[in-house]
């Protein structure tokens, strides 16, 4: 039995739960709150407190595993659900090592600005420069997908694509709604994005993971009103 601990409103999470989707892995899903450091939460967390945790549980001597982390959950469904469903990695040692560049990239020079930009006030020089910083970040990966695509390494859905689509979603929709935010679209660099970023929502990657599309976007919304105002968590900001 496999059990997916997540939070609706977590991107972390929403990578464990897509890679999981396309992987064709039957799990049930656990909505949690990992701001209650409950024992319970602790123990099944690890200690780590955070969604997403991925937790199997069969008879056998190695049979359970407790996965926290989402890029750590990725890469144990690609190993523990090999012929099932398409692979998240590729199997070539030297790809799988730039896959894993990619993947750890938006970490360190997206997604922190993203937060950064979203939580500096309005007009401010610290925002502008964040929403700068998030833009160079934003062009060193799309000028690192393929030409052809349309997805980040081809024509085929991996686990670069999973690992950034969540946030490029919220950069779409809570930087619009709260920065007035959009990326940019002139010359092949952002053509390139933008092309990425449709076969990504069409793909149905972010949609099996939202419920109702209205009612997802107008909650997420909500949940970020916090950041908005200089709140939320401060080490989503904080570059790996």
């Amino acid at each position: 039995m496999a059990t997916l601990y997540s939070a609706w409103y977590c991107p972390f999470a929403q990578r464990a739960w897509i890679g999981l989707a396309h992987k064709k892995v039957s799990f049930d899903y656990v909505e949690t709150d990992p701001y209650a450091k409950t024992v319970d939460w602790m123990r099944v967390s690890r200690g780590t407190g955070q969604v997403p945790v991925f937790q199997v549980q069969e008879e056998g001597p190695d049979a359970a595993v407790t996965v926290p982390d989402s890029l750590r959950v990725l890469e144990y469904i690609d190993e523990a659900f090999r012929g099932q469903g398409p692979d998240l990695f590729p199997r070539s040692p030297a790809a799988r090592a730039d896959t894993l560049y990619w993947i750890d990239f938006p970490g360190r020079k997206i997604i922190p600005y993203m937060y950064r930009a979203l939580k500096a006030p309005t007009g401010s020089a610290d925002g502008a420069a964040a929403l700068q910083e998030m833009e160079d970040g934003l062009a060193a990966f799309s000028t690192a997908m393929s030409p052809q695509g349309p997805f980040f390494s081809g024509s085929d859905i991996n686990a670069v694509d999973i690992a950034f689509a969540p946030f490029a979603s919220r950069i779409a929709i809570i930087l619009s709604h709260y920065r007035t935010y959009s990326v940019p679209l002139s010359g092949d660099v952002w053509q390139r994005y933008a092309k990425w970023l449709r076969a990504v929502q069409q793909s149905g990657l972010l949609s099996g993971t939202e419920g109702d599309r209205e009612t997802y976007v107008e909650r997420l919304v909500d949940f970020y009103l916090p950041y908005s105002n200089g709140g939320g968590q401060a080490d989503v900001t904080v570059a790996a």
